[in-house]
């Protein structure tokens, strides 16, 4: 049967677009980490429920725009979930190097302002701002600390 896993979820939940000259980026005004339960071979509605299952969030699945980073050496490339490929992705990463990739969830409201560039199954977000997120401290974080 499916093998939960939990992992350290950093919710964006309010905010707003601001355009650079490249793209648009998301850029949060508060910012809260959750454990959340996934299960291992669960699908990308399975995610989406669980992520706004988990904060109670009142919003729409397709206000939600998820997306992970591994805590690694170097340079790091969110990477967006959107589909059920990308989600066993994200699980397979789940064991790589002993530390857990970041779910990063921003939660939209769909007005007048939209994303301006569509994104293909290979993109990263390369400007996105990640300057304010040590990441040295989410691979310090333990199963023994969510449950």
């Amino acid at each position: 049967m499916a093998v939960v896993e939990f992992v350290v979820a950093s919710g964006y939940y309010m905010g707003v677009w601001e355009e650079t000259p490249k793209s648009w980026y998301w850029k949060s005004f508060s910012k809260t980490i959750v454990p959340i339960a996934l299960r291992r071979n669960g699908s990308y509605d399975d995610m989406i429920a669980s992520v706004i299952e988990a904060d109670e969030l009142a919003c729409e699945p397709g206000n939600l725009v998820i997306s992970y980073q591994m805590n690694g050496r170097g340079k790091i490339h969110p990477t967006f979930i959107k589909n059920d490929r990308h989600v066993s992705l994200y699980m397979m990463d789940i064991v790589v190097d002993g530390c857990r990739p970041i779910l990063r969830i921003n939660v939209i409201a769909r007005s007048s302002i939209e994303l301006m560039n569509s994104f293909n199954d290979n993109d990263s977000v390369e400007n996105e701002n990640l300057g304010d997120q040590p990441n040295e401290t989410f691979c310090d974080q333990s199963n023994d600390n969510l449950g």
